[in-house]
């Protein structure tokens, strides 16, 4: 690197807008839609046969052979078809080697979206009045789209996906290539905070600054009683009827509206929080393991804590920040926080406790809070003087190579 001059990387940045198709590209939409779930059937069927009389062997046959038999596939977008070949083919590289496949794609339940590739300018967007703005896209032409924020300068466009949400919206997500200057992870941590995953208010942090209140989120839960309503004139309707399609609209839009306040809520917490701390530390759960097997599936699921880890974690690499991710088998509810003697006979139900070594009270989640930032400082201390068991992942996260040394006899005990 010369001299005076500051290191760039390449990050991808993603920017979604709303974009308001007319009837015509509606329908070449929807075209594109059926023949990506038509590619995907066929090529996925050809690879499970080759794949059972050559192991080992991935068939990288593209959709052009198809198109041969199926003129319909040229008239939508030759991107789009490619896109979904190279989605396959991860997938089969992923699954095949376990003795596994992927799902073949069913009419009226696929994901209703499409990707396409910026070539020679055929993804643009075009401003023709302060709110007249269109982008052009390949096949589509001139699409109105909804530009509720400016594309900065310098931001090389990749690639961009069209979707259609389950209440009738059409949104465009553009991928970008940004060259920013490269941050270093910071070696001085001042401000340091911790938070412990509480499945009535989301989390629990160790400044109690941060704290969130059962009040605060909910948002399915709020709308649960809304969207069965809905439902039960939903399943009275005829299939494929202009009232059906309706209702099913009306229906996706109360989903949305409790994802859209999640997000929004998700957002505004881990931008206040990667603002005020320079290191943050969570504990590593798996939160799809504790909705499936201890039946916590809507309690989980609705509080979007594992969307909060994934804001928390690239939000502060954009600041040259730090996420730490403690061990999911580190007892911090069982470990007293003073003795640092372990309960081996805590429940799930205790919610408060006395350590039977130093007859301290606890709170079952302030005391967690309060290993998590010991346990997350030390591993800071570690990572900082070059412990070689911890790792610094490119998405800005810190966690060890190997479980902490009580997770085994955690783990013989049940775990949390």
């Amino acid at each position: 690197m010369t001299a005076g001059k500051t290191e760039t990387v390449v990050i991808s940045k993603c920017m979604e807008f709303r974009i308001k198709p007319d009837m015509e590209q509606k329908v070449l939409i929807w075209k594109t839609f059926g023949c990506c779930r038509f590619v995907w059937n066929h090529l996925l069927d050809e690879r499970i046969g080759y794949e059972k009389v050559h192991k080992g062997k991935l068939l990288n046959t593209t959709p052009a052979h198809l198109k041969k038999d199926n003129p319909f596939l040229c008239e939508v977008d030759s991107m789009a078809l490619i896109n979904t070949q190279l989605n396959l083919n991860q997938s089969c590289r992923k699954l095949f080697p376990k003795g596994k496949s992927p799902k073949f794609r069913a009419k009226g339940k696929d994901k209703r979206s499409y990707t396409t590739n910026w070539i020679n300018n055929n993804i643009e967007v075009l401003h023709k009045g302060d709110s007249d703005n269109y982008i052009k896209l390949p096949k589509l032409g001139l699409v109105r789209i909804i530009l509720h924020r400016s594309i900065p300068d310098g931001w090389r466009m990749k690639h961009a996906t069209v979707k259609e949400t389950a209440s009738g919206k059409f949104f465009i997500s553009l991928t970008f290539d940004v060259e920013t200057e490269k941050k270093d992870p910071i070696k001085e941590f001042d401000n340091v905070e911790a938070f412990d995953y509480s499945m009535p208010s989301l989390i629990v942090s160790a400044s109690g600054e941060n704290n969130i209140t059962s009040s605060d989120i909910r948002w399915y839960r709020n709308l649960e009683d809304k969207i069965a309503k809905e439902q039960r004139k939903f399943s009275r309707m005829q299939y494929g009827s202009a009232n059906y399609l309706k209702q099913k609209h009306r229906i996706g839009k109360l989903h949305e509206k409790a994802g859209n306040r999640r997000k929004d809520f998700l957002h505004k917490l881990s931008h206040d929080v990667a603002r005020d701390f320079d290191v943050v530390i969570v504990e590593d759960i798996n939160l799809q393991h504790m909705s499936q097997t201890l039946n916590f599936g809507k309690a989980v699921y609705d509080n979007g804590y594992g969307m909060l880890r994934t804001m928390l974690s690239y939000k502060l690499q954009e600041k040259g920040k730090v996420l730490v991710k403690v061990d999911k088998f580190f007892p911090s509810s069982k470990r007293c926080s003073v003795c640092h003697d372990v309960n081996h006979d805590l429940k799930l139900a205790d919610r408060e406790w006395t350590c039977k070594s130093c007859g301290t009270y606890h709170d079952r989640d302030k005391n967690a809070t309060k290993n998590l930032l010991d346990e997350g400082k030390d591993i800071l201390n570690r990572w900082a003087s070059g412990d070689s068991s911890l790792i610094l992942a490119p998405s800005g996260v810190l966690s060890g190579k190997k479980l902490h040394p009580q997770a085994h006899s955690n783990v013989r005990q049940g775990g949390e």
